[in-house]
Parts: structure tokens; sequence; C-alpha cells
């Protein structure tokens, strides 16, 4: 059996349904996919830079700063009260639609389920019980307050392999995002890259030990080879 160790936004959960959040306040539903593209992208970014000067601002505060560049970006102007709420609404990310199926195939094989991901540890709780999968997790850990770094830092990976309860041999690195299969990697972990969104790899060398196009792929893959250990 393995230990997966799971990233959570853009893995299991879906941060741009924060959009739904945003058109009430924006009146029309491209201008908030729009915004929460940017705001995403702006999120990401700041994580990026901050970790490289080795300089960290935890979350929420690093991504309601990020909100409001995006505000900022797209000149919409909105009262305290709207972006207070919009914040709050951040802990309601619904998860990927084959999600909740493929964590419990996953847990009925055997595997030891763990998040381990850069928003605080009461932002993790709160979206996957919102999102209906936290009962199939072994643990959530934010590296973000753990390690005071985010992905793709080397502290990451180090502490989930501390985390892991297992041999490194054992343990498989679960991520929508090609640059923590980079880092992942580069501390020689197995990797699982559910690539939704059919990206292509940067040609620098570096190839998951699965890439798939969601997370049931995956349990399928590690059911298949199971059987073939049981055969």
């Amino acid at each position: 059996m393995a230990t997966l160790l799971f990233d959570s936004w853009g893995t299991l959960v879906d941060n741009y349904t924060i959009s739904d959040v945003l058109e009430p306040y924006l009146f029309e539903s491209h201008n908030a996919q729009k915004l929460s593209e940017d705001w995403r992208f702006m999120q990401k970014w700041s994580m990026f830079y901050l970790t490289l000067c080795e300089r960290f601002i935890p979350q929420p505060d690093l991504t309601e700063s990020c909100l409001r560049w995006a505000l900022d970006t797209h000149h919409i102007e909105l009262p305290e009260e709207a972006i207070l709420d919009i914040m709050s609404q951040y802990h309601k990310l619904r998860a990927y639609p084959d999600v909740p199926g493929a964590l419990k195939d996953l847990k009925e094989q055997g595997h030891t389920l763990k998040i381990i991901a850069n928003p605080t540890k009461k932002m993790l709780e709160d979206h996957t019980e919102y999102a209906g999968i936290r009962q199939y997790l072994d643990e959530i850990i934010s590296s973000g307050e753990e390690a005071l770094a985010f992905k793709p830092s080397p502290k990451v990976f180090k502490l989930g392999m501390e985390r892991a309860g297992c041999p490194k041999e054992d343990i498989i690195w679960v991520t929508g995002h090609f640059w923590e299969i980079v880092g992942a990697d580069t501390q020689g972990l197995a990797t699982a890259w559910t690539n939704r969104q059919r990206m292509k790899p940067l040609p620098i060398g570096v190839t998951p030990t699965y890439t798939l196009p969601n997370l049931q792929a995956l349990a399928d893959i590690l059911h298949e080879k199971q059987q073939d250990v049981a055969d």
C-alpha cells in the first residue's frame, strides 16, 4: 500500500468555483470568471516569489491581498463588507467531480491519504468538509503553517516525507500542478500529475510517474497494480 500526499487547491478542489461567489457582486458571470482567474494567477505567483526570497506571509492574508490586487486591476471597487464576505467564502470550494469517488476507491484499496498544502489548516479543514471529502483523509497538514514556506520549496516536500509515516519509496505525491511535480521529483518521490487541462509539460527532463486526466484514473491504475500483485 502507498501513502498518497495530496495537494488541495487545483488538485482536489477547484479554486475557480469562487467565481460563483464573485458573480453577485459583479453582476456578470464572464467578469466573475476573469477576476477569479487573475486572483488565482497572482495568488500562485506571489507564493512563488515570496518563498524564493524566503519571506512568508500566511494565508488567508496573502489570498486577501491578491483579491484586492485583482479588484484594482479590473478597476472594481467593493465595500469592505463585500471583500470580507468573498474571503469567507474561500473556505467553500467545490471538489472536482471525480474526486469524491476516487478518494473513496483509494481508501477502500487500503492506501493512506493525506493532504499537505499551502493554505492554513482551518482553510483546508473547511473546504474539505464543504466538498464532502474530509472522511477519506487520514491527516491534513498545512505546509504553510508548519514549514513557513510555499510549494515548490524543498522544505514542503521534506515535511511531507517526515509526516508520511512510511518509507520514501512508498510515497506518491499527487498534484494538479507541474511545478509541484518538479519539486517532488527533485526529492526523489514518485509523482502523479492530475493534468485536467491537458497541459504540455515543460521539457526540462522531468517526467511524472503517472500523468492522468483526473484522479479516478490514478485510483484505477493503483487498483490494477494491486490485482497484478495478487495474481
